[in-house]
């Protein structure tokens, strides 16, 4: 078989001779953009040099860079277009990057910069890398420092969980770190994908890392600056006095105190800790349980009874009235019901209306109490109905029923003892999950009336 020519080798987009004017070299981004670099000038341009204003530009900038004599790993790039006179050199050879040449161009002023210039230069170096990675084989050192980085995220999240302010989360750390494992079986190559993503990866690391002052500050330092991170900020409109004291009453008055744990749900499904993963999972987590607990009182409520009710025909005038009040109740726990379970399911996994809702219930004319309040309708519409149709039973069982008869006395207390019943049981799991002190009101009752004293 006779030995193949140049041309009948294997070609790539960049050796396409009439694809960039001579000297130059194209290259293809992996998203499909196009760069070109000048091999004997060592420069990396993005505007299109194949138009002759664009050439003569730059052209004209590599004349006057011919003074500088710049070694093999260094690279020249027109980072804000031929039209700038700011350029980024780049240091391949120890991954940085600055616009200052003196800075990156020996090894012996690295070594001197301080760590808040370094975490800069190599930010701006993995970020020139992101956008350029056709031309040249990706440092080793970078798949090594990208593993540890992202195992150190991976481990915060075991160890802090939902506390983690990493800028990965955990699903992501274990995607990225099997992806770079492969990558870096073949590493000395040119893999223009596996190098973009190298170089996003550290850049959002290293961007990460300039907002901890990683490298600068104590243990004691960094968990206080961690613990200012794990309590999440208030964003919120202040509330008046009179608006809260209103919404106060609003809350524990007509609708018992509801409104509060959707408060607290509401409040935990918009913290904002690091990563748009986790506050996605905290709104699916959120619209995930909210679509239950609806559903749930959708099956719960039922009007039948109350209807059922109605059709008697000697009923009183208070018996019917509280009736028809259970029964509006009902069919208004009910609509808001179907209407929330309808919104929050077609919306359980859209980020960008996650991030609407959130803004708008925040910022709404009575902020996140007011958004509770509107929550918990279903659910306080509910009670209503139960104690309308309570009041409704009672009022007809007593109809007609003397005073002084038995039976009236028999009704009213079976309806005393049941009702103290359910008040017991309703307040007991309303705070059982909450931390009680053994010095409460009523052991001490039952201690005085235990007393030695009392017995004699």
């Amino acid at each position: 078989m006779p030995d193949l020519e140049d041309d009948d080798a294997y070609v790539t987009f960049s050796s396409l001779e009439n694809h960039a004017p001579e000297g130059w070299r194209m290259y293809t981004h992996p998203r499909g953009s196009i760069y070109f670099r000048n091999d004997r000038y060592k420069v990396i341009v993005d505007e299109d040099i194949r138009i002759s204003t664009h050439l003569s530009k730059v052209e004209s900038l590599c004349a006057n860079r011919t003074q500088q004599s710049l070694a093999d790993y260094m690279e020249i790039y027109m980072a804000y277009g031929v039209d700038a006179s700011m350029c980024l050199f780049v240091n391949h050879k120890q991954c940085v990057a600055s616009y200052d040449l003196a800075k990156v161009s020996a090894g012996t002023t690295i070594r001197r910069l301080p760590v808040d210039s370094l975490l800069r230069f190599r930010r701006l170096y993995w970020n020139f890398v992101t956008h350029h990675p056709s031309h040249r084989p990706c440092h080793e050192e970078g798949y090594r420092e990208a593993i540890d980085a992202l195992s150190a995220y991976y481990h915060d999240h075991l160890i802090d969980g939902s506390r983690s302010v990493g800028p990965f989360s955990k699903v992501e750390c274990e995607q990225l770190l099997e992806a770079l494992q492969r990558a870096k079986d073949v590493t000395g190559e040119i893999m223009p994908s596996a190098s973009s993503m190298l170089g996003w990866i550290l850049k959002d690391v290293y961007s990460f890392r300039t907002g901890q002052r990683y490298g600068q500050i104590t243990w004691t330092e960094m968990r206080t600056y961690r613990k200012a991170l794990y309590a999440a900020p208030e964003i919120s409109t202040p509330e008046s006095v009179i608006t809260k004291t209103f919404l106060q009453i609003i809350i524990h008055g007509p609708f018992f105190g509801i409104p509060q744990t959707y408060l607290a749900h509401i409040k935990k499904a918009s913290e904002f800790r690091g990563h748009v993963a986790g506050l996605r999972q905290s709104w699916e987590a959120y619209t995930r349980q909210l679509v239950q607990e609806y559903s749930d009182f959708i099956l719960i409520v039922s009007i039948s009874a109350t209807v059922g009710l109605l059709t008697v025909n000697d009923i009183d005038s208070i018996t019917r009235a509280a009736a028809l009040l259970s029964a509006f109740a009902s069919l208004g726990s009910i609509t808001i019901g179907v209407f929330f379970v309808w919104r929050h399911q077609r919306n359980n996994t859209e980020v960008p209306s996650s991030f609407a809702y959130l803004h708008n219930a925040r910022n709404s004319a009575f902020g996140l109490s007011g958004h509770a309040i509107l929550l918990s309708l279903p659910p306080v519409l509910l009670v209503w109905s139960i104690i309308a149709f309570a009041a409704a039973a009672l009022a007809y069982s007593l109809r007609g029923i003397s005073i002084n008869s038995a039976p009236a006395w028999v009704v009213l207390a079976i309806f005393i003892v049941v009702f103290v019943a359910v008040t017991v049981g309703l307040y007991t799991f309303w705070t059982i999950w909450r931390w009680q002190s053994q010095d409460t009101w009523w052991r001490g009752l039952m201690c005085w009336s235990r007393s030695p004293a009392n017995r004699d």
